[in-house]
């Protein structure tokens, strides 16, 4: 059972309400609490975090939502110095385990790892015919992910610059977003397999390619 709202806590002089304790309203409330701001947090759960939480059954384990975090193993990031600010720098990060994750495609396993150079060569291992396509698609990915920028960048150019350098702005994300991952892997390799696995992990919350 969670505790209704304490009769002894002061109904007014609060500068801001946040409903809800997930990620998003925290960081919000600490921010604006740093700011010298009285902060009130509401949550009906008997334990704050919304889609952090962890739980257990038995003998397993899960996270409910996000489960790792790129970036902020570099404390000059944008991501890292963010969560610094909001959690006063007490928040601590560990990297993930290597492999961090495994696809079983028709009996053969395919491991994930954190990292990038060591996972292509992995990958170049499993699929030694298909070095360049591999290497083509980790090329794309990057020019894609470093593209994303300008494309949320351009969401809040006034009307004007967005119709003028907002098109440029976008170009490069559009060349990919506007196609499915599967016409665009297709390009590089007519290996089912290997698209299997490059599409095994196609969206955290097991969204269709």
């Amino acid at each position: 059972m969670y505790k209704r709202l304490n009769d002894e806590l002061p109904r007014d002089g609060w500068d801001a309400l946040m409903i809800g304790s997930g990620s998003g309203s925290l960081s919000c409330a600490a921010a604006l609490a740093r700011a010298g701001q009285r902060v009130l947090v509401l949550e009906k759960h008997y334990e704050p975090g919304g889609f952090s939480h962890t739980f257990k059954r038995k003998s397993f384990e899960w996270d409910v939502g996000v489960h790792y975090i790129g970036a902020v193993h570099r404390e000059w990031s944008v991501e890292r110095k963010t969560f610094d600010y909001v959690s006063s720098e007490k928040l601590k990060w560990a990297f993930m385990d290597s492999p961090y994750d495994r696809a079983e495609v028709e009996g053969k396993f395919y491991d994930f790892i954190p990292n990038e150079k060591e996972q292509v060569e992995l990958w170049v291992s499993y699929f030694p015919e298909e070095e360049e396509a591999i290497r083509k698609y980790w090329a794309m990915v990057r020019e894609c992910a470093s593209s994303s920028g300008k494309f949320f960048a351009e969401k809040v150019l006034p009307p004007f610059l967005s119709k003028t350098i907002g098109r440029f702005m976008i170009s490069i994300f559009r060349k990919y977003s506007g196609r499915t991952t599967y016409d665009v892997l297709r390009e590089l390799t007519d290996n089912e397999t290997l698209i299997t696995v490059l599409c095994a992990q196609c969206g955290d919350y097991g969204l269709p390619p």
